[in-house]
């Protein structure tokens, strides 16, 4: 009989990212599924820090390079690896700035998706807010 782990995380919603990926890290929100082994998940335990938050940030150009620079350059980014990110805590408006960026960029990819958008509409509209998102972070980061 095979044994299941931690029952308390099947067919939860949270976010994950692919276990390899290239220097830029791209990570998802997940819906209720089961766990694999090859797809990293996490869920939050706590509101004070929403899962688009932390989407967001992962997939910011400045985590991706810090990273490839000071945590693990290989191709691989796993679960020990994204518990050495340092996550900063923003005010409530800087939060609610950046579930605005993820919100328009999940309403973008269904859009795609029912064939209200074209592929290249849509890039073009991802790499504004993926630049808007990089600039949001750096400030966060770093000023």
């Amino acid at each position: 009989m095979p044994v299941v782990r931690n029952p308390q995380f099947y067919f939860k919603e949270g976010f994950c990212w692919s276990d390899i990926n290239t220097t830029f890290l791209k990570c998802r929100k997940k819906q209720k599924s089961v766990n694999d082994v090859k797809s990293m998940s996490l869920y939050a335990l706590t509101e004070i820090v929403p899962e688009s938050f932390i989407v967001s940030v992962i997939n910011s150009t400045f985590i991706s390079y810090y990273v490839n620079d000071f945590v693990n350059n290989t191709q691989t980014f796993q679960m020990n690896d994204a518990r050495q990110l340092p996550i900063v805590i923003p005010t409530q408006k800087r939060l609610l700035e950046f579930e605005n960026l993820f919100n328009s960029a999940i309403i973008i990819k269904q859009k795609q998706f029912s064939n209200l958008m074209s592929e290249n509409e849509a890039e073009t509209m991802l790499i504004e807010i993926q630049e808007k998102l990089d600039r949001m972070v750096i400030e966060l980061y770093c000023v």
